[in-house]
């Protein structure tokens, strides 16, 4: 979906800081407000953090300047943003989550942000919303969030409405009550705590959440319990043991939180990936195409992956709501010889996954178990039939042009030699010279070879 961004800057003086103010309109007509603040020490030359902060009910992207967050961000040197997110009563659906990625893209194109410092913080309706746009945003080629911290959010949207019998803003913005809906409900959350297989916070794994509610809030217990579920599955949780305020935003100490989280950078690239999806997408180094999703249910996957000397090896343990032909494992961005893969949580079925990543254009050659080329390549995927239990997959990049083993600066040399004819090349030296094999060894094959050498060093 295309965007289209209306300036309308109005400077606005708080605290004698400057406060930014922009539009974003989508194609279809939608649109968002975003005020932003840029530190008064920013530098284009470096990276900053941006600190992204969600307004309560009922306010707007200009409410969370009432806080203390902005005055941290600027004391910090990091970028702020608040977004109004579409609506005062909700933004933690799926359009107004839309709006706030495109927002960030926004920011990121118009200022040097560190893309592994995203921090998010929201109060009352706005407290889950970091936790809930990190569950659904896990494309490492997008902005993520690198931690996150909440003040009497609303972690269980199911559960939160059942307590309240009803919540008219939740039917508004997912499309009816919690028993008419209930998927819209559970991908929206946090948490799902009545079936937590069913539930996203298996995505925030490597999400650090801060927990903070007022003393007297009754709905103190849905962080509690979320906490102790959460203890032993992620490494970076804190919870408020003598909790102050009365709810939302003024339950936080400001530059406790921020202290808290700038302690974190974003892992974009772990090891074991244990996800519920809730639609065809990219989850760090896995992405589920999955053109046959059971509607209204997750896709679950459990991978994880091993480098051993100039071998990868990756562990497939399950999955459910998962076609064949639907994985695709990012893996291809560093120089191994062999990908050993275990498909071992169905004893019976093969399926077709697909490897891809940055060296994928420079691989000349795939071999699959005992096949030969059993490959069918598209748009820089392998697709490669994997048999039930271990298949290893050797991976062959052109041979270097001097056949010394390494794609180094002695190939490049020995190439200008061959286009300036000071040197004639022969059979095997003339393959392994002509990178994009068009029968010419040109310049064009130079900048292949210096690409692929970075690549591949």
């Amino acid at each position: 979906m295309g965007f289209l961004i209306l300036s309308i800057i109005i400077l606005s003086n708080i605290h004698a800081q400057t406060i930014y103010e922009e539009t974003i309109y989508l194609e279809n007509g939608e649109f968002d407000y975003f005020a932003y603040q840029i530190p008064e020490g920013y530098n284009e030359n470096i990276s900053h953090p941006l600190l992204i902060a969600f307004h309560q009910w009922g306010g707007n992207h200009m409410s969370t300047f009432s806080t203390e967050f902005d005055e941290e961000a600027n004391l910090r040197n990091w970028i702020f943003l608040s977004p109004y997110g579409g609506s005062s009563n909700n933004y933690n659906h799926q359009g107004a989550q839309l709006m706030v990625l495109e927002e960030i893209k926004w920011m990121q194109n118009n200022f040097n942000i560190d893309m592994n410092k995203i921090y998010m913080v929201g109060g009352s309706m706005g407290g889950a919303s970091g936790a809930i746009f990190a569950n659904n945003h896990l494309n490492p080629e997008e902005p993520m969030v690198a931690a996150t911290a909440s003040a009497s959010g609303i972690l269980d949207c199911e559960r939160r409405a059942i307590e309240m019998d009803g919540n008219n803003s939740m039917t508004e913005w997912f499309g009816g009550n919690w028993d008419e809906v209930p998927f819209e409900y559970h991908r929206n959350s946090a948490i799902y705590f009545a079936d937590t297989t069913n539930s996203m916070h298996y995505n925030l794994k490597y999400t650090p959440i801060y927990f903070d509610f007022g003393v007297s809030e009754p709905h103190r217990t849905h962080a509690e319990e979320m906490y102790d579920i959460m203890l032993n599955y992620n490494e970076n949780l804190w919870i408020d043991l003598n909790p102050t305020g009365s709810h939302g935003f003024s339950v936080f100490d400001e530059s406790h939180v921020c202290s808290w989280l700038s302690q974190f950078e974003l892992n974009s690239t772990p090891d074991y990936v244990n996800v519920n999806l809730d639609e065809p997408s990219r989850a760090y180094w896995i992405e589920i195409t999955n053109p046959n999703q059971i509607e209204d249910e997750f896709m679950k996957i459990i991978s994880y992956k091993e480098i051993m000397q100039n071998s990868l090896n990756i562990d497939i343990i399950k999955t459910d709501n998962i076609s064949n032909n639907s994985i695709v494992l990012h893996v291809l961005d560093n120089n191994y010889d062999y990908i050993n893969l275990n498909y071992s949580f169905n004893s019976e079925q093969s399926n077709t996954i697909g490897i891809t990543g940055e060296l994928a254009e420079y691989i000349n050659h795939i071999s699959s178990g005992d096949c030969d080329n059993c490959f069918n390549q598209e748009d820089n995927i392998f697709w490669i039939d994997i048999n039930p239990g271990n298949t290893t997959i050797e991976i062959h990049f052109p041979s270097d042009v001097n056949e010394d083993g390494i794609w180094n600066i002695l190939d490049i040399l020995l190439t200008i030699n061959f286009i300036l004819g000071n040197v004639v090349p022969d059979d095997n030296q003339s393959v392994s010279a002509d990178l994009n094999q068009d029968i010419e060894i040109d310049i064009l094959d130079i900048i292949i070879m210096i690409n692929l050498i970075l690549a591949i060093s």
